[in-house]
């Protein structure tokens, strides 16, 4: 029974196994209202009749796949030309012996009535064989489209960790001239991050509570650069659903940035304000940062790139699709942002 198994799992994976089954089934179904009449004598010309609605759709395939081949109009017509006649030749020879029992006196009027059939019989071959294209094209299509996004996506998100790194080793070397007593804690809370974007950041999405759980210790983080001249306000609810999911590597770069252009002043405080909730199946988060207009016009004129942002905002577009809103403004000295995201389950 195991072998049997095999033997026809094998079949159906084959392209001629698939044939064979849709072959052997059309004859079946086309045989089961003969074996169930008290005519037996029609048990061979239907037979038949089946066998020859089988090879007129197949060789109207036939010729479909010639024609898609390209460059063989000539041949596809000669070739659905021929078909045509010799199909309706032995159609009209085999019925005028099966049905009436004589070729000579009957071949004429059953070939007036094959040729019809065999035409309406390739064409519906041709037709499978166009659709079948059409369909296999759109199928191959959409697959190297998602290919390109994820390799798109992967090439961005490989690209956002060495921009975090590069940052982050900045701010630890301008520590260590003035603090290094604090550079043992910056490294250890630098090690977890990076664990986490090597390591947890593979998949297309993860739990919110991870990225959440990454955002703190980012904050934390921080919190050891900026000591006493942090003033930060985070709001973030509970997640009701712990099947909820998010981008990896997404709502961390809205809270880089915010420190990052944050730090860039001369002010003795700075300010930032995170928030997260969770209502109507989005996920509405919002970050607030205090910056310095001159300080952070000189870094844009120095030639910021501003990668890590513009990254984002293409994953956002590639992931999310229509399924975000972003929005951002600066006034009176505070930069605001507003991400929302159609929330998504495991």
């Amino acid at each position: 029974m195991k072998q049997l198994e095999i033997l026809i799992g094998k079949l159906i994976a084959s392209r001629i196994g698939v044939h064979f089954f849709f072959c052997l089934l059309f004859v079946l179904l086309f045989a089961i209202p003969v074996l169930f009449s008290s005519n037996n004598g029609i048990l061979a010309p239907a037979f038949f009749t089946c066998l020859f609605i089988l090879a007129c759709t197949y060789t109207g395939r036939w010729c479909g796949k010639l024609w898609l081949s390209g460059g063989v109009q000539a041949a596809f017509l000669q070739s659905l030309l021929l078909g045509s006649v010799l199909l309706s030749l032995i159609g009209a020879t085999g019925a005028a012996l099966l049905f009436k029992g004589s070729i000579p006196r009957y071949f004429v009027e059953y070939l007036f009535v094959c040729f019809p059939l065999v035409v309406l019989f390739v064409f519906l071959g041709l037709a499978v064989a166009l659709v079948r294209n059409s369909l296999l094209k759109q199928v191959n299509e959409a697959t190297l489209l998602k290919e390109q996004k994820e390799s798109e996506l992967r090439l961005l998100l490989s690209q956002l960790s060495p921009h975090f790194l590069f940052n982050t080793l900045n701010n630890i070397y301008g520590i260590s001239l003035t603090q290094h007593q604090r550079v043992p804690q910056l490294l250890l809370k630098l090690s977890e991050l990076l664990r986490y974007s090597i390591y947890e950041t593979g998949e297309r999405f993860i739990p919110l509570k991870n990225e959440l759980l990454y955002i703190q210790n980012y904050i934390d983080f921080e919190k050891i650069q900026t000591s006493d001249k942090l003033t930060l306000e985070a709001d973030i609810a509970e997640i009701p659903d712990s099947h909820l999911q998010v981008a990896p590597m997404l709502l961390i770069v809205f809270v880089e940035n915010a420190f990052k252009h944050s730090k860039i002043t001369r002010r003795d405080k700075i300010f930032i304000a995170i928030t997260l909730r969770i209502a109507g199946g989005w996920i509405n988060f919002s970050v607030k940062n205090s910056y310095d207009v001159a300080a952070l016009e000189q870094m844009q004129t120095g030639g910021s790139s501003g990668i890590g942002l513009r990254h984002t905002l293409k994953r956002l577009e590639l992931i999310y699709g229509k399924d975000y809103f972003y929005s951002a403004h600066k006034a009176n000295g505070v930069y605001s942002m507003e991400l929302r995201l159609k929330a998504t389950k495991l």
